[in-house]
């Protein structure tokens, strides 16, 4: 080509370079022209929803018994019989622990008969004192009332001192009688009127003694009694309750376990030592505590449902009764108490419960496919398919989860849209899509089905794979 281009004359030499110049600016202007073709990629959509969700706070916690009571004795002495052990349902009133019971029952007899001594010489019986000490009670009126002068009149010494003074008076008058007529001297008439006056004085001291008597007697009655007291505290008994916990009607009905035993037959016990540890398991109270950006959320009275580790396949239920007003300082945390039912004895006081308290249950939410969040580099987010292509929608909050479904939040979730559940690896934000539909689920034996053409919005079938290439 040199050679010739060297050898041809001037005006070929010229066309020559012209042409080769056009054939050069052609190839550039076709080769322009090609541009690389856009990737469409085949995705499965559902549509977004909106439905009614249930919000709740995730905790843990520990079961204690309504009440956990520690029984101790009230006096001290040998024990002589042991009525239950651990692991015994007790009632209210039944006997747990017996003490000799001798000395006690020696001191009730002193008592009584020094109280009984007493009402001798007042001349009632014991059952009237008990009348007054029930009407009147240990008060001054029990001394000084109209019940106490009808009582005090008719004990033997005022009665025999009221017969010496009416004698005393019946002889007065007569010598005043026989001083009128002369008959009776001055000394007569003035030792008459002396004895009249040391019978009055007489009677009064009389009466003062019966009201002392009155008072020997009721203290030696509360002596008595402090007597009986103690003889019954000798036998130590399952406490009764004035208040019966919820779903009991009446304190009667309630029943302890006994969690510990602490002494034994012929053992020494001390004044108010520990004997038995008790404890009501129905309702149980579940203690958790529950962070602190949920104060707002967490009521009394919202349901509670949770599950223990021995009964794992069981979910048992309850409801919140008390929130405690402060927040831990330390955890950041608030305490809430639920009250659980246990009429089955399938939850142990101490045990530890996995609980989830619902504070809402007819929230309205939009929920997608759990399958449709994409999580990347710390971001989650969601595809949605507007006019053929994909577009991301970020910073998504998801929440309660369902069976395939899971709840989203977010500022930029719309109220409908298909979100794309397949296919999202291959997606970016403008990627043109095909959606085609999900297969149906192979029958158990049968041979899959050939793969189903995907079709595009319009129609006509997807470009095969070597194409794309070229």
């Amino acid at each position: 080509m040199k050679r010739w281009l060297l050898l041809a004359p001037a005006p070929c030499l010229v066309l020559a370079l012209a042409v080769s110049s056009g054939c050069s600016h052609a190839g550039a202007e076709a080769s322009g022209k090609v541009r690389p073709a856009v990737r469409t990629i085949p995705v499965t959509v559902a549509p977004l929803e909106r439905r009614t969700v249930e919000r709740s706070v995730e905790v843990v916690g520990s079961l204690r018994g309504w009440e956990q009571v520690t029984v101790g004795a009230k006096r001290a002495g040998r024990v002589v019989k042991v009525a239950h052990d651990m692991g015994d349902r007790v009632k209210p009133g039944e006997p747990l622990i017996e003490l000799d019971p001798v000395d006690a029952k020696l001191a009730y007899d002193l008592a009584q008969s020094k109280y009984l001594a007493e009402l001798m010489k007042l001349g009632i019986t014991e059952s009237r004192a008990d009348e007054f000490v029930k009407q009147y009670g240990v008060t001054e009126e029990l001394l000084r009332g109209k019940h106490a002068e009808e009582a005090i009149d008719r004990v033997p010494a005022v009665i025999q001192i009221q017969v010496a003074r009416d004698r005393a008076l019946h002889n007065l008058n007569r010598q005043r009688n026989l001083s009128k007529k002369g008959a009776s001297t001055a000394q007569e008439m003035e030792d008459a009127e002396n004895e009249y006056l040391s019978q009055i004085a007489a009677l009064d001291n009389a009466r003062f003694t019966a009201r002392n008597v009155i008072a020997m007697a009721v203290g030696n009655r509360v002596a008595r009694d402090q007597a009986s007291q103690t003889l019954m505290d000798m036998m130590v008994r399952v406490p009764a309750l004035e208040v019966p916990p919820p779903g009991s009607s009446q304190a009667d009905k309630v029943v302890y376990a006994i969690t510990r035993r602490s002494v034994s037959e012929g053992q020494m016990v001390k004044e108010g030592e520990t004997v038995c540890e008790l404890v009501i398991e129905d309702p149980l109270r579940l203690w958790t505590s529950v962070p602190e950006r949920y104060a707002d959320e967490v009521r009394v009275g919202q349901p509670v449902r949770l599950t223990v580790a021995a009964n794992a396949s069981m979910t048992f239920t309850g409801k919140v009764v008390r929130i405690n007003p402060s927040v831990d300082p330390t955890s950041r945390t608030f305490q809430v108490e639920t009250l659980v039912p246990n009429e089955r004895r399938l939850l142990r006081p101490g045990g530890f419960a996995k609980a989830t308290i619902i504070t809402e249950s007819q929230a309205k939410a939009a929920v997608v496919p759990i399958e449709s969040i994409v999580r990347f580099a710390g971001v989650t987010k969601i595809l949605v398919i507007e006019n053929g292509v994909a577009r991301a929608i970020n910073d998504i909050v998801t929440g309660a989860e369902g069976q395939g479904w899971v709840e989203i939040s977010g500022k930029g979730v719309p109220d409908k849209a298909d979100v794309v559940v397949t296919g999202q690896s291959q997606l970016a934000d403008g990627t043109p899509v095909l959606i085609r539909t999900p297969e149906p689920p192979t029958p158990p034996g049968s041979h899959p089905p050939a793969e189903a053409e995907s079709k595009s919005p319009t129609g006509a079938s997807p470009t095969p794979a070597k194409a794309e290439a070229h």
